[in-house]
């Protein structure tokens, strides 16, 4: 059970509270460190937390892409406007939600703040794995929140972008990524949303050039990905093996639904909501004159994906 007055201790010394506008929730955002998955190795983080706290709450652990964790590169701006928007809509449904930072607590004496947060082009062994370490780092997050706040080990979501999304997948998988063999248990998490992941060979469970492989998620996953983005290719043809081969068609126990938003592009969800550039979840989603602009492309698509994902996660998390 959580016990109050060390969490006042801990939070003191860990987060850097942000005061909320004066029509807002409670809620309260901070960062924070988290021990990493390995000896010596610290995560930075980003707690959003729900006001009133309830017992055994629900959480969601968000995985930033390969750009980094944070808006402009500076942590005491907050996370990425995308994590940002997510994270206090989260709290605003009595989640906890919590990102962690990958790449600096590992970060090589030899290379700057900068210099590391963007890895994206960054080849091995400098940059963190996706697939091994990241998916390690959920599993430090998730064994934080159980620690500081009781979580209700039953009602774990994962959310992902881009980098962040191809760990979700692995750590959402029914298998490992070398072997066909279904895991004796299901992972820890009841549900996943991962946004435009690179679904490629590099991923692993057997894919090779659009054909075979054994990817699939254990439990229900929900995929969005742009039409113009260049991962579209083998996303879909993960997911046509998923559905083809193993059922997870939507509706299933371990559903794979899979979203094409027409017209946009990687990151898409980076976009401005209507003028409000802030950390803005949607509320409304574009009527066909909107979505026949071109210009409103990726936005339409940000509120699409994340109105909808939000439903999406709201019923497969908590029920």
């Amino acid at each position: 059970m959580l016990n109050t007055h060390a969490y006042l201790v801990t939070f003191t010394a860990a987060l850097v509270w942000l005061s909320l506008p004066a029509d807002a929730r409670a809620d309260t955002y901070g960062n924070i460190t988290v021990p990493g998955p390995t000896a010596g190795v610290t995560l930075d983080g980003r707690i959003y937390v729900p006001d009133p706290l309830p017992a055994n709450p629900p959480a969601v652990i968000m995985m930033h892409g390969c750009s980094g964790m944070w808006y402009n590169d500076n942590p005491a701006n907050g996370a990425s406007r995308e994590i940002e928007r997510w994270g206090r809509e989260l709290a605003a449904q009595g989640y906890v939600a919590i990102a962690v930072d990958s790449y600096e607590g590992r970060r090589p004496t030899s290379m700057t703040y900068l210099q590391y947060q963007n890895q994206c082009y960054m080849g091995d062994p400098a940059r963190v794995n996706p697939y091994t370490t990241r998916v390690a780092d959920i599993g430090a997050a998730l064994d934080y929140l159980i620690e500081e706040f009781d979580v209700d080990t039953g009602a774990i979501g994962l959310l992902g972008w881009s980098q962040g999304a191809q760990a979700v997948l692995v750590a959402m998988a029914a298998t490992s990524r070398d072997s066909s063999t279904p895991y004796t248990t299901d992972p820890p998490y009841a549900a996943a949303v991962a946004f435009y992941p690179g679904c490629g060979s590099a991923l692993g469970f057997g894919y090779n050039d659009h054909t075979d492989g054994w990817w699939r998620p254990a439990n229900p996953l929900r995929l969005n990905m742009g039409t113009e983005d260049d991962f579209e290719d083998d996303c879909q043809a993960r997911v046509t093996t998923a559905h083809d081969t193993y059922g997870t068609t939507p509706g299933s126990a371990d559903e794979l639904l899979w979203v094409q938003l027409p017209g946009a592009g990687h990151t898409f969800d980076e976009a401005c909501y209507m003028q409000d550039c802030g950390p803005v979840f949607p509320t409304v989603e574009c009527i066909q004159d909107e979505w026949d602009n071109v210009t409103m492309k990726n936005q339409c698509a940000m509120r699409e994906a994340d109105i909808d994902s939000l439903d999406f996660l709201l019923a497969r998390v908590v029920g």
